[in-house]
């Protein structure tokens, strides 16, 4: 087993080195680093939406750092460590910790207005925090400075938020929103000023675990009718302009900023130079090239763009023939040119400092997906694996499936294959190979296919005409399939996002909008006169992207 962050192999957590045990997973403290690894890699926040919360700068925000892998599987991240002496909220809800720590009103008055100002900041980044609560938040002992924890859980603008304790929830609006964050911070805040919170106590008509009723029906402990715990703090620790807040919020069922935020409260949206405002989309200029773009692709914030005399890698151009492909080796990020010559697939190391064994083996095709290279040779299908040793990567095949040797073919993440002429679309994926027999291709010559996350596009001529069939993949060989009937040929243009969100820009200009969901049948189709076909899709991350001539943009719909 080993452990690499950035590239560079650590030393296996030990006992001294364990911090806590959470829901999703482990953390560890080891010289002022904070590293969080999950129970169950699968549960692995997205590359995607780690990418959003980086957005947010705040050294108040404690946010995802770096990735951990453990040999080639990433298992979790690293985070700034804090001091020891930071304690959680909830602690400074109890009137004995202010008195044996010599807290006064003034410093919650000040930390308030701190958790206020900075939760502004994140919504000003279209971020949310959603789950708001006391558990969520370290202060440090001068009892004025917080800290935001568990970030992975919020809402970003492409990913939704993955938990809320029930204590903080606004069970009077439906869904999640600034107003609902806001409502949450005035939870919180109220328990800080007065130690109990704002819908406890005893009300005729509403058991003591009715929080949901009482918050729906606005009656909070400011109601003179609900009798309230001896535990409470004088309602005058409560600034005036918080008080009318709360009375506002809690007895009168209003959903308000907090007073006196700085600025506006609406969101913001990240600055772009607009070169195309249509009715329906914002398209921006991200970058032009020597030549025409003929792939583009991201993968751990590595930019690889491959024109048709050169392959950049982020920044740096190099030469290459037409056949030349990019692939990363996992935990090192060292990235290696591949190719097919004379019947044999060449590697070369892009990074000096590492070497790389040639290998004799013989491949006719060959497939990149989800960063794993596939070679194909007769009938055989291999996934090759690269293990690094003192600085020199060994390519090593790690699983062979067979296939027909006359009647399969590879396309872009597929492989269709007629067995006996009956249609099968073989799909590996992380060492496992999904072999999906298919009436609707069957009869079909097929021209073209493409699978990505869930949903796999196949280009058929059958009866004098081609038609385009749209799959979609659920668990085990399960599958819908659409089929678009007498399209001109054109090669298949589409790209999932890491939120599951399908573009496809079909034959007659038009744009297709749907989910990887087998459960999902709805499709938006958008005609604008900006959306052409000769515009190639591509993505990074969540955001889609195309490429046209020699030119790289981003396109987005407009809310």
């Amino acid at each position: 087993m080993s452990l690499r962050v950035n590239g560079k192999v650590i030393a296996p957590f030990s006992d001294k080195d364990f911090k806590c045990k959470g829901g999703e997973g482990n953390l560890y403290i080891r010289n002022n680093v904070a590293y969080k690894v999950y129970h169950d890699s699968s549960n692995m926040i997205p590359e995607a939406k780690v990418k959003e919360l980086q957005a947010l700068d705040s050294p108040l925000i404690v946010k995802p750092i770096d990735y951990i892998f453990e040999d080639d599987t990433l298992i979790g991240f690293t985070m700034k460590a804090l001091d020891d002496t930071c304690v959680p909220l909830v602690k400074l809800f109890a009137t004995g910790f202010h008195d044996s720590n010599s807290i006064t009103n003034d410093h919650i008055i000040q930390l308030v207005e701190n958790i206020k100002n900075e939760t502004h900041n994140i919504h000003q980044k279209n971020i949310l925090i959603v789950d708001g609560n006391e558990l969520n938040y370290m202060i440090d002992n001068d009892w004025v400075t917080p800290y935001f924890i568990d970030i992975n859980c919020w809402k970003t603008p492409n990913f939704p938020a993955t938990a809320i304790m029930p204590s903080v929830r606004d069970y009077k609006t439906k869904g999640f929103s600034v107003v609902t964050d806001w409502f949450s911070f005035g939870v919180i805040s109220f328990q800080l000023f007065i130690g109990i919170h704002p819908f406890r106590g005893s009300a005729d008509g509403y058991g003591k675990k009715e929080i949901d009723r009482r918050v729906i029906d606005s009656v909070s402990v400011l109601n003179p009718k609900v009798v309230i715990p001896d535990a409470a703090r004088d309602f005058a620790n409560i600034p005036s302009a918080y008080m009318n807040w709360y009375l506002n919020m809690f007895e009168k069922g209003q959903r308000i900023p907090p007073p006196d935020l700085p600025g506006d409260v609406g969101q913001v949206q990240v600055r772009v130079i607009l070169i195309q405002n249509t009715n329906n989309f914002e398209i921006s200029e991200l970058k032009e090239f020597p030549d025409d773009v003929v792939y583009h692709g991201t993968f751990y914030q590595n930019s690889i763009t491959k024109t048709k005399k050169q392959i950049y890698f982020n920044k740096t151009p190099y030469d290459v023939s037409d056949s030349v492909e990019v692939i990363h080796v996992m935990p090192e990020m060292v990235s290696i040119f591949v190719k097919i010559e004379d019947d044999h697939v060449q590697f070369k190391s892009l990074d000096s400092d590492y070497s790389i064994n040639s290998v004799n083996i013989k491949c006719s095709q060959k497939m990149i997906s989800n960063n794993i290279l596939y070679l194909k040779h007769k009938g055989k299908v291999v996934e090759m694996g690269f293990e690094v040793f003192n600085k020199t990567i060994v390519p090593i095949p790690k699983n062979v499936w067979r296939c027909e040797e006359q009647s399969s073919e590879m396309f872009s993440g597929v492989i269709v294959q007629s067995v006996l002429g009956d249609a099968f679309l073989v799909i590996p994926y992380d060492g496992k190979c999904k072999n999906v027999k298919t009436l609707a291709l069957d009869d079909y010559k097929i021209i073209d296919a493409k699978y990505q996350n869930g949903i796999c596009v196949v280009v058929g001529h059958k009866d004098g005409q081609y038609d385009k069939l749209i799959f979609k993949f659920g668990d085990g060989s399960k599958h819908s399939v659409r089929i678009i009937e007498d399209v001109d040929y054109l090669p298949i243009n589409f790209v999932v996002l890491d939120n599951g969100v399908c573009i496809m820009i079909n034959e007659d200009d038009s744009l297709e909008i749907f989910v990887n969901r087998i459960d999902k049948d709805d499709v938006k189709r958008i005609e604008d006169p900006e959306i052409h076909s000769t515009m190639k899709l591509t993505k990074d991350g969540i955001t889609a992207r195309f490429f046209k001539g020699n030119k790289l943009f981003s396109i987005t719909t407009k809310k």
